[in-house]
């Protein structure tokens, strides 16, 4: 059981890398990615008993569902593959540490944004990816958990 935890973990962190790299140059997060953390997450959850993933699975569906919603009524500003990875993400972190990584990305995307506005480097409302902070969340997350 502990290699196959292990096994999840190194998946996870290549899933999680390819998504930012992928987000950052064209701005897309592919099923062909998302998907598959989905599916590590269900089992990742899975292995750690049933409540584990019913807890889990509940706040993927919220916390997904709520970047559905957004994505669904301002799509310049999110896109679906933000809401499938967030509820990768949350399948497999789970409750607390879904919401301490939607903490710490949002707070990085907020900080850089700002400075990359500030510099003129990026216009108000330029887009920039979601993802790669997402990936620096879930990591920093995973260190600190």
């Amino acid at each position: 059981m502990f290699v196959l935890t292990g096994f999840l973990y190194f998946l996870f962190v290549i899933l999680t890398f390819l998504l930012a790299v992928t987000d950052y140059f064209i701005m897309r997060l592919p099923d062909k990615l998302t998907f598959p953390l989905l599916g590590i997450g269900l089992l990742f959850s899975g292995l750690k008993g049933s409540q584990v993933l019913f807890d889990n699975g509940v706040a993927a569906l919220f916390i997904g569902g709520l970047f559905a919603l957004v994505a669904y009524f301002y799509p310049r500003g999110m896109g679906m593959g933000d809401a499938k990875y967030v509820t990768g993400l949350a399948l497999f972190l789970g409750l607390p540490s879904i919401v301490f990584t939607l903490a710490l990305a949002t707070s990085a995307a907020l900080i850089l944004g700002g400075f990359l506005i500030i510099s003129k480097r990026i216009k108000l409302k330029q887009q920039m990816p979601f993802g790669p902070f997402l990936t620096i969340g879930a990591w920093l997350t995973m260190i600190v958990f």
